[in-house]
């Protein structure tokens, strides 16, 4: 049995979760998410928490297999629909920076041409003006999306590490190399 599966999932004030069809809905003050739910897996829901457990008490492989998942996706989305989830991405480079306009963010990364996101819907975003563009702030209730978000754009100009340019995210580390100069005990 999955040490993660069998812990039960805290409900917040305002959140509910109900499993119907192959699929499990959450809804909450933010927003709702719906994902699969296998079928060899049980939910009950008591005293303000729920559990994920196994159709006839019989735990098979495959269930044992999409027990833990099953219930870290559920944890996900109930913290999502009830406090959300931010991200903050910052743009290193001499004149890396970006604009807001609608649902599309602008970005000016040293390419030939500048990169135009569309934002997907679940996700906002906001550029504190103090930061002159270099500051991105992503919220949003998912989880997923929003990682893939991020993953998007580090994707047009991923960190590099020789002199630290390219979009990382807050308090990432970025592992430094010396470059040339660096074995030749340079000047």
């Amino acid at each position: 049995m999955s040490r993660i599966g069998k812990r039960p999932i805290p409900l917040a004030k305002g959140v509910t979760v109900n499993v119907a069809n192959g699929f499990f809905e959450v809804k909450g003050p933010k927003g709702s998410i719906k994902k699969p739910f296998p079928s060899t897996l049980t939910f009950e829901q008591k005293d303000g928490q729920a559990m994920i457990g196994f159709k006839d008490d019989v735990m098979t492989e495959e269930a044992n297999r999409f027990h833990g998942t099953t219930r870290a996706l559920m944890n996900a989305a109930v913290v999502g629909v009830s406090e959300g989830f931010t991200k903050k991405l910052k743009l290193e480079g001499t004149g890396y920076k970006a604009e807001l306009k609608g649902s599309v963010l602008n970005l000016s990364l040293g390419l030939s041409h500048p990169v135009n996101y569309d934002v997907p819907k679940s996700i906002s975003v906001k550029i504190p003006p103090e930061s002159k563009g270099t500051v991105i702030h992503l919220e949003s209730f998912d989880k997923e999306a929003l990682g893939q978000t991020v993953a998007n754009l580090q994707g047009f100009r991923p960190p590099e590490p020789y002199k630290g340019k390219g979009v990382q995210l807050e308090g990432q580390k970025i592992r430094r190399k010396a470059g040339k100069a660096g074995g030749k005990g340079g000047k």
